[in-house]
């Protein structure tokens, strides 16, 4: 054992490069406890082993070189608690944004997998969906144009990682006046499924109940509807259903997953319920 030791000695004892330490002397970070006047060699004291582990470890926490100067400035524990109390909270943001990440990603590969199995379902499938709150600036959209527009708008406004490659959550609500009266390349307005309701303005919410959807799936642009819509309808008619709502048609598979124009998919959900014999109305068992 000695107390002296040489850069790469002293590297090597820590874990990290020589240039590191050569870093640290340049920018006064961490300077070597002796210099031979003749060689300008630089030597370390085994002593200085806390410091340099010290440093180690504020990097390891994100601190860049000026803040863990400032660590070490004044160092005391009133100072170093205050400087340790901003890092975790900033590791904890860190980290909430990265569970949120790696959240939207598993419910995107699900979903995606759900597609896959899917392909040959039957073209109309009743499904039972939970209630759902929209995230909407009212925006009526009816091109291209203003379909980029409004997703930006959307975008811009939310504060999510990630929010749209998340799920099937982009969409535009179709009125069931026009389902009824069968004009399906009406104007319709953009939304974003919210996924955190409570920070939304209330103006900007609509809620879709639970309940019975019909639900249709098609591939195309989001203008290449009619057919499919027309086909929902009349399935519904054959079937004695009513519309009871407002309808969701929602980007599936978009241009984040495949640049195969012909894969590129929606989902039509229409809510319903059946009809009785007499014509009225009441609720799926």
């Amino acid at each position: 054992m000695k107390e002296r030791l040489s850069i790469s000695e002293m590297a090597q004892l820590r874990g990290i490069s020589a240039e590191t330490l050569r870093h640290y002397d340049r920018i006064d970070l961490f300077k070597p406890q002796y210099v031979d006047p003749h060689t300008g060699y630089r030597y370390y004291s085994i002593f200085q082993y806390e410091v340099l582990g010290t440093i180690k470890e504020l990097r390891q926490l994100g601190m860049n070189t000026n803040e863990v100067k400032q660590y070490f400035n004044e160092r005391n524990i009133k100072n170093s608690t205050e400087i340790l109390a901003a890092k975790h909270e900033e590791l904890v943001h860190k980290l909430n944004e990265m569970k949120a990440l790696e959240e939207n990603i598993r419910d995107k590969l699900a979903f995606l997998r759900e597609i896959i199995a899917e392909a040959d379902s039957p073209a109309v499938i009743i499904r039972q969906l939970g209630r759902r709150k929209l995230f909407t600036l009212h925006q009526k959209i009816n091109s291209n144009l203003e379909l980029c527009y409004g997703v930006l708008g959307l975008e811009n406004r939310l504060t999510e990682t990630a929010p749209l490659l998340a799920s099937n959550r982009l969409g535009v609500l179709l009125s069931q006046e026009n389902l009824e009266a069968r004009r399906f390349e009406s104007p319709s307005t953009i939304f974003v499924v919210a996924k955190r309701a409570a920070s939304v303005p209330k103006e900007n919410l609509i809620t879709i109940p639970a309940g019975s959807f019909a639900c249709i799936r098609y591939y195309g642009e989001l203008w290449n509807r009619s057919e499919s819509l027309d086909a929902l309808c009349r399935k519904l008619e054959e079937d004695d259903y009513e519309i009871t709502g407002n309808a969701l048609q929602i980007m599936q598979v978009d241009i984040t997953i495949t640049d195969n124009p012909s894969e590129v998919m929606f989902e039509i959900q229409v809510p319903i319920q059946k009809k009785t014999a007499a014509g009225a109305a009441h609720e799926p068992q």
